[in-house]
């Protein structure tokens, strides 16, 4: 069969060919692209966080599936990472002493989203007083178009005390939130 010129059949095989070409240079310019969904929580984030009247520099890590990293380092100056992908618990003595856990009490993953429920606790006993930290906090991480939007609600409480009781309390609750940038 031959093409007649002005007949359907060229105009269909030309725009196919045309379709074709477009789809290959398609193609070949995204593998060339980082593959960086605007729903990818994947590599590592930075950037600043305000609340309270106050500013806190972060960098946050997240896995090939969208889960936290928490990075820590041990007493003996080992550093760890543990993915946050369900409920568990990490235990660990930090320099200086004490024992630190940081306890992952809940897990929402969501596409382009992930939101967790955390209890963190430190313990250390020195010269006869008991110092013990407690924090609940909310984290909530969501993919826009302006990078990884951040918001942690976080509720502390301190205690110091002594073979007569302890004094301290509950802190008022904290908001910190922000946009971090990709910078991997």
């Amino acid at each position: 069969m031959r093409a007649v010129p002005g007949s359907n059949f060229a105009t269909s095989v030309g725009l196919r060919l045309a379709a074709a070409v477009a789809a290959l240079a398609l193609s070949v310019l995204s593998s060339a692209l980082p593959a960086w969904a605007e729903d990818d929580l994947t590599g590592t984030w930075r950037g600043t966080l305000n609340g309270n009247g106050g500013r806190q520099q972060v960098q946050l890590r997240f896995s090939e599936d969208g889960y936290r990293l928490f990075d820590y380092t041990n007493n003996r100056g080992a550093a760890q990472t543990v993915e946050w992908s369900a409920p568990g618990r990490v235990q660990y003595v930090p320099s200086g002493g004490g024992v630190t856990t940081v306890a992952v009490e809940s897990v929402d993953k969501r596409p382009g989203a992930v939101t967790y429920m955390l209890h963190t606790g430190f313990e250390r006993a020195r010269n006869g007083y008991l110092t013990q930290q407690f924090t609940y906090e909310q984290h909530d991480y969501t993919s826009t178009n302006e990078g990884l939007w951040v918001r942690i609600i976080r509720q502390a409480s301190s205690y110091l005390g002594d073979s007569g009781g302890s004094t301290g309390g509950p802190g008022k609750e904290e908001v910190l939130e922000g946009i971090l940038a990709r910078v991997d």
